[in-house]
């Protein structure tokens, strides 16, 4: 019987240039048998096979052999290790923009065109994605049932469609396993309990039918921002991890006596004691030191498959996995500060504390102020001017970190089946279906305005009954520094903490409650390809095609978790109150910082006809062509796409290739809803204070196209190898958010401080909401920001280029073989045409290449990105020495010196204005012992052997998450058992 081979994964045509394998070259499984046995190894970027010598595209196949010797154990270690991706999640990072929401997914962003543009496969068929968001969840992926990995880094949309407009990543699972493998593996980390990853598959031949279930675990420990000093400095070297808002705060008392009203300004006990940077009347609040780097985290996986020859022309497939990632106590800040109140906008004034509090008389006694009635009289009322509840003195729901408590819970599930029929000699039918569904949970820990203000009023709490404060189970909130006994993020004590006066948890838990959603999505797709000759000869050999159709269906759904985050039921200040429906209010929600949602449910279908052919016009020069419809339906419209490419074996060892076509990529259901969501920023403008940005959706959106190209060649004399590939993408119409950064800096005359008035009279003024929702003009400063409103459109034309490398030598010395090589990619060009909004010049054109881009697209792009290594594999034993690099970044907001303001800091600041390079040094070494009853494999790893640190940037952390490694050093051991 023929054996079953993978579909949907050549490489061989047009379409695609050229494959590089990388070195040490794919190795199979000892008893696999496998589609190089019959020399049909198919890989990515084509529906007509080929083999590996006919293959002509930019593709990166990385075994799981290679894998092995890298000491790779995540799909977020292959991703992050690759030059020609940018930015990806899979770290922690919470305050950036692009990565709220997403704690606990995995993403990969070829050539830093957003993570979207690259599409996701496993086994050549589309997986599972973050719901709502686009992007395929890479964390899902079953490592431990990989064969390879194939990444294409070339425009493939005429293949597979638009989201695969910056390449794609095919991860492959292994075909006719037989046997049983068991490993695991142990990540020693200091300041962390480690990291670990256990995994079993099991395999069995039943005659003409396969079948392999396995499954795997993989827990990674938290690891605080305190365990690494370099998350950590000083508030006149990097603002950015620092706010004005803190408890302590900053109170206004205002006495009413004899001589009149009386306000007196008392800035509250503590701030430089308990770890915080004072510039009077304002504490400095670092809420860092509650944060972690990397977050407890568990990820399960359970892949099952099955290959059948039904009859010798008919071959059967089918394949499930179930995945779910648990973040079950994802650190925040103890409370985040207000950007508004009961009252409106704003966070100065914005909460009282009635003066019958118990907490004022202790305060006040602290502060050496006259009790109520004394020598300035009846207080009247006591203002929280800076203020922000728990602070340094912690949480009280957090009694170890005293940390702020959210979650995130990712559960998916993905069925694929399909036929392969044997038409006729030539020709091969497949016919594919996928379904799967994705679910998340996820929410951060938001206080209600109104309940705060209740509480501090003295009618706290779920119990709360009748009219008397603090009593009939009403309690009362404690917004002064005395509540807490000390800084349990730092463990320092707290020398003005008053026992009897702390906040209960009941009460805090009735404050602050969880803020967040519940999304599904679901998607079902179904293909059908012929493909095969056509009984026409060439001088180079017979014409292949394949024609197909392709059918998407999306359905999205997203509701709040609880009725207070509801804007259909809280969509005003007040928690209950429906005053604002209509007004420009509408929507603010009830919480002093955190945005709420509405049910959403939404649908996409799309529809696809393509075809391709191959023309082996001569022995050694093969032309490709492709052509794909694609239909999203009203209001969004259909295209047509060409691509064509030209493979030329210009001698024995030198191979020329490229490939020209264009693409379309169309906006996400989300995009065009209209509806909003809100993000956390820290804005420029506001002296890097966290602000509410409200994303809008735009009906109106039209799609984004591109037009891409390659051309590059092949060296390859046998034990060398080298290739060299130019790229480049320009982007018309991109689909992308309205920069709000930009758009506050420019209401605000480009400031950094915060403490400088804005525009009132700006063109954009009414895309901003201040406190107390008005603009005054000299009087109302950046910091006064409390809100930003952006909103998805076709933005700037950009045009995008680089050039890859890739280079092996195999040295055979002997007792083994030595292997040399390395890959890198070098970014030429990421230029952005200006941008306009309401026809108003908002940012000027750029190129991205060799800066930071940490509040524009397309995030980090060093110049340069490569890696380097020397493998040595004798008898049982491979070692593998590598070093990978990342390039050194300007921080593009840096336009003066120094280049950050920095309120009460006369010097200002220059930290991160050059990122240096990150440079990371690893040593794994792989030893197969000699034993008979079983392969038995251990590994030792020594990751990132000098401790390289991450390179400074102005950003919370003190550095830039997504690149580089923030953990530090780390050693791993690690067992791989095959019977």
């Amino acid at each position: 019987m023929r054996k079953f081979s993978l579909r949907h994964t050549c490489a061989i045509s047009a379409l695609v240039a050229g494959c590089a394998l990388s070195a040490p070259a794919f190795a199979q499984d000892a008893g696999d048998e496998s589609a190089a046995d019959d020399r049909e190894i198919i890989v990515t970027g084509s529906l007509i096979r080929g083999t590996p010598e006919d293959a002509a595209l930019p593709v990166d196949v990385v075994s799981t052999e290679e894998l092995q010797n890298k000491g790779i154990t995540s799909p977020l270690e292959l991703i992050k290790e690759l030059p020609s991706v940018g930015s990806v999640l899979g770290d922690t990072n919470q305050f950036s923009t692009a990565a709220q929401g997403f704690q606990g997914n995995g993403s990969i962003n070829l050539r830093g065109l957003g993570a979207t543009r690259t599409l996701v496969l496993l086994n050549g068929s589309r997986t599972i994605q973050a719901p709502g968001d686009g992007f395929s969840d890479t964390n899902l992926i079953p490592l431990f049932a990989l064969e390879r990995v194939e990444i294409l880094k070339d425009g493939a949309a005429a293949t597979y469609g638009s989201d695969a407009i910056g390449g794609v990543a095919n991860f492959i699972t292994r075909k006719n396993f037989d046997g049983v493998e068991i490993a695991g593996d142990w990540t020693f980390i200091d300041g962390s309990d480690g990291n670990y990853n256990i995994s079993a598959l099991i395999g069995k031949n039943f005659g003409s039918v396969n079948l392999m279930v396995g499954a795997g675990w993989q827990h990674r420990s938290e690891l605080a921002t305190t365990a690494r000093d370099y998350t950590s400095q000083s508030y006149d070297v990097n603002a950015s991890g620092y706010s004005a808002l803190a408890t302590p705060g900053l109170f206004a008392v205002t006495y009413i006596g004899a001589g009149g009203v009386n306000t007196v300004l008392s800035q509250d006990q503590g701030c430089n004691e308990l770890g915080g940077f004072n510039t009077p009347p304002v504490c400095r609040f670092t809420y860092i030191p509650f944060d972690n780097i990397t977050e407890d985290e568990d990820r399960y996986q359970v892949y099952a498959q099955a290959e059948a020859d039904l009859s010798d022309s008919v071959r059967w497939h089918a394949g499930a996995l179930w995945a779910k990632t648990d973040l079950e106590s994802l650190n925040y800040s103890p409370a985040f500060p207000p950007t508004q109140g009961p009252n409106g906008s704003g966070f100065v004034s914005a909460f009282t504390t009635s003066p019958a509090n118990p907490a004022v008389a202790a305060f006040l006694d602290q502060q050496g102020l006259p009790q109520s009635g004394g020598a300035n009289g009846a207080i009247f009322r006591v203002t929280n001017v800076y203020y922000r509840p728990f602070g340094f003195i912690g949480n009280p729901l957090d009694p170890e970190r005293g940390s702020g408590t959210g979650l995130a819970k990712n559960n998916a599930w993905r069925v694929n089946t399909g036929l392969e029929f044997d038409v006729s000699e030539k020709l091969t039918f497949n016919i594919d279906g996928t379904y799967w569904r994705s679910a998340r949970d996820a929410y951060a820990p938001g206080i209600v305005g109104s309940r705060l203000q209740a509480a501090l009023n003295g009618f706290g709490g779920a119990d709360c009954t009748g009219t008397t404060p603090g009593a009939n189970g009403c309690q009362w909130f404690n917004p002064f520094v005395l509540a807490g006994p000390e800084n349990p993020a730092l463990g320092i004590t707290n020398p003005y903490y008053q026992p009897g006066f702390e906040n209960s948890p009941d009460l805090v838990a009735w404050l602050q409650i969880p803020n967040g959603t519940f999304q599904r999505e679901e998607q079902f797709i179904l293909d059908g390809v012929l493909s095969g000759g056509t009984g026409f000869e060439l001088p180079g050999g017979e014409v292949n095609f394949a024609v197909g159709a392709q059918y998407r269906k999306n359905n999205f759904i997203s509701r709040p978790l609880r009725d207070e985050s509801n804007l259909n039921i809280n969509p005003c200040f007040i928690e209950g109150d429906q005053s604002c429906v209509g007004t420009p209010t509408e929507g603010v929600g009830p919480f002093i910082f955190l945005g709420g949602t509405r049910p959403t449910a939404l649908d996409q279908s799309v529809y696809a006809l393509f075809t391709e052919l191959q023309l082996p016009i001569l022995d050694n020069l093969e032309v490709s062509a492709a052509l794909r419809f694609e239909d999203y339906g009203d209001p969004i419209g259909s295209t047509l796409n060409p691509k064509a490419a030209v493979r030329f074996e210009a001698t024995d060892w030198l191979t020329l290739r490229g490939s020209v076509g264009t693409t379309f990529r169309g906006p996400l259901a989300s995009n065009v809803d209209d509806n909003f969501v809100t993000a956390l920023q820290g804005l420029t403008a506001a002296g890097g204070n966290y602000k509410s940005v409200d994303i809008n959706g735009n009906p109106n959106l039209d799609p984004e196209t591109a037009f891409t190209y390659n051309l590059g060649f092949i060296v390859d004399t046998g034990p060398f190898t080298f290739s060299a590939d130019f790229w480049t993408y320009d982007f018309q119409d991109q689909i992308v958010i309205t920069p709000a950064d930009a758009i506050a800096s420019f209401v605000s005359n480009g400031q950094t401080s915060g403490t400088l008035p804005v525009d009132c009279s700006s063109a954009l003024v009414g895309l901003i909401t201040f406190s107390g929702n008005t603009c005054v003009q000299g009087t109302t400063t950046g910091i006064d920001i409390a809100r930003v409103s952006t909103q998805w459109v076709n933005g700037p034309d950009v045009k995008v280029r680089g050039i890859d490398f890739a280079a092996n030598y195999d040295i055979d010395a002997g007792f083994g073989v030595i292997s040399i090589g390395g890959n890198a990619t070098w970014n030429l060009e990421y230029k952005t045409d200006d941008f306009f909004v309401n026809d108003v010049l908002v940012a000027a054109s750029y190129d991205a290449v060799g800066f930071g881009n940490y509040f524009r697209d397309p995030g980090t792009l060093p110049e340069w990105r490569g890696n380097g290594y020397v493998n040595v594999n004798t008898g049982g034993l491979n070692a593998r020495y590598s070093v990978n690099y990342i390039d050194g970044v300007t921080d593009e907001r840096c336009t003066g010196d120094p280049c950050f303001a920095i309120a009460g800091v006369p010097a200002g600041s220059n930290f991160g204005r050059n990122s240096g390079s990150y440079i990371q040094h690893d040593l794994v070494l792989n030893y197969t012992l000699p034993v008979e009853f079983a392969d038995v494999q251990l590994t030792a790893a020594a990751l990132n052997i000098f401790d390289e640190e991450p390179a400074d940037a102005y950003l919370p952390l003190g550095y830039n998450p997504f690149i580089g490694n923030a953990i530090g050093r780390n050693f791993r051991l690690g067992i791989r058992t095959r019977f």
